[in-house]
């Protein structure tokens, strides 16, 4: 007869809590079941299959259930198969079958809050943006499959179950940014889903669960003396100096975001204009650039066709790829230098030097593409870009 048993994993161990795991062990053969449950050591009741959880650990109540339920399920399924199957069978064969039923595919109904989810996704403007909520979606189902869940529905999402995907997502090694990213994308289709009349406002979790936010930390940027290296440096490979030529764009264009570099227009008369993607949906008053002899060099490398002032465009199908390959370019760089390179720390870095060199907050945060956000500079100043031309320079010449 198969024995079930609960277990802690020891190496799951993240944020004082440990992965509670069930196990099967059927005719020589074991395998284990992922509960998604997380908890104090000191919590956990060994040798417990339906109560393994202390009333005093963090949601003890909602995990314990959860545990509960996941254990029924195969011991559920073991009561009904008959002795002559299950003596065929391996541990492994045991959780596939207790489980086929969870996972099969099913109609999704209306109250189905991922399948609303993936709606809202797909409608998003920017393929960066729908990437980034598909990747939310992905981690959402493995969230839910961690659980034994099919779906999550919207009666699924009230302050307990908010509490546990944001302790599960800590849990798993997610970062505070990647946490934050997507329980603000959930907020975000929970709340469309309300304004389209789907949902009622009555129960709405979001009334007493906060989304926590990213813990403040030191600004990672690069020094003077790293980006003098990362200027001059001896590359191994056209790849890697495609990298390095990339980040150098970016900071002579006073930090310019990679997908602003993937659109970027033709210049025109020694300027390189545009609306910075990030914002262009709140603002539409484009950036100036002057270009400088040492990006000017770098336009004529890597020319673009047509209208492009680049040819990656023309080169990748989609910024997705294009972001993909930079990423991994501006790694094998990374092993040369000896210090992490990205295009989010030479945007950093950027602001940096210029106010090290006391270059005005209103002329970095213009020169970067910030919304302007006093009366004064949205409706009375006219900006003088001349400004940023100069900051740029003095920048650029501080890694000389």
């Amino acid at each position: 007869m198969a024995k079930l048993s609960l277990s802690l994993d020891d190496r799951s161990l993240k944020n004082g809590m440990a992965h509670i795991r069930l196990r099967i062990n059927h005719r020589g053969t074991s395998a284990f079941v992922a509960t998604g449950v997380y908890v104090e050591p000191e919590y956990f009741i060994a040798g417990s299959l339906y109560d393994p959880i202390h009333r005093k650990a963090y949601m003890a109540i909602e995990k314990r259930d959860k545990v509960a339920a996941l254990v029924q399920q195969v011991d559920g399924w073991l009561n009904e198969v008959s002795p002559s199957e299950l003596a065929l069978l391996t541990a492994n064969d045991i959780r596939r079958r207790a489980f086929a039923h969870a996972y099969a595919p099913k109609q999704s109904s209306p109250d189905d809050f991922l399948s609303w989810y993936q709606q809202y996704a797909d409608r998003r403007r920017t393929e960066k943006t729908k990437s980034s909520y598909l990747y939310g979606l992905k981690v959402l189902r493995e969230y839910c499959s961690s659980c034994g869940m099919f779906t999550l529905t919207f009666r699924d999402l009230d302050y307990a179950r908010l509490s546990d995907i944001a302790q599960w997502l800590r849990a798993t090694g997610r970062g505070d940014s990647t946490r934050h990213m997507i329980e603000s994308y959930m907020r975000a289709a929970y709340k469309e889903a309300q304004k389209r009349h789907l949902i009622s406002r009555d129960s709405d979790p979001y009334y007493d669960y906060s989304i926590a936010p990213v813990p403040a930390k030191d600004i990672d940027c690069l020094t003077i003396e790293q980006m003098r290296i990362l200027k001059t440096v001896e590359l191994r490979t056209k790849g890697m100096e495609w990298g390095r030529d990339l980040a150098m764009m970016s900071f002579y264009l006073c930090g310019a975001n990679l997908i602003d570099l993937y659109e970027m227009l033709a210049p025109v008369a020694n300027e390189v204009i545009f609306v910075r993607h990030k914002v262009e949906l709140r603002d539409q008053r484009p950036l100036h650039i002057q270009i400088e002899p040492e990006l000017q060099e770098l336009i004529r490398k890597y020319k673009g066709s047509k209208c492009a002032m680049l040819s990656f465009k023309d080169k990748y199908a989609n910024y997705e790829s294009f972001r993909h390959k930079i990423g991994h370019r501006l790694t094998e760089v990374s092993g040369v230098v000896g210090f992490n390179v990205t295009m989010a720390k030479i945007r950093r870095t950027w602001a940096t030097i210029a106010a090290s060199l006391d270059i005005p907050d209103r002329v970095i945060d213009k020169s970067m593409g910030h919304v302007d956000s006093t009366v004064k500079n949205k409706h009375y100043e006219q900006y003088d870009w001349d400004r940023t031309a100069r900051a740029n320079r003095n920048v650029i010449d501080a890694i000389s």
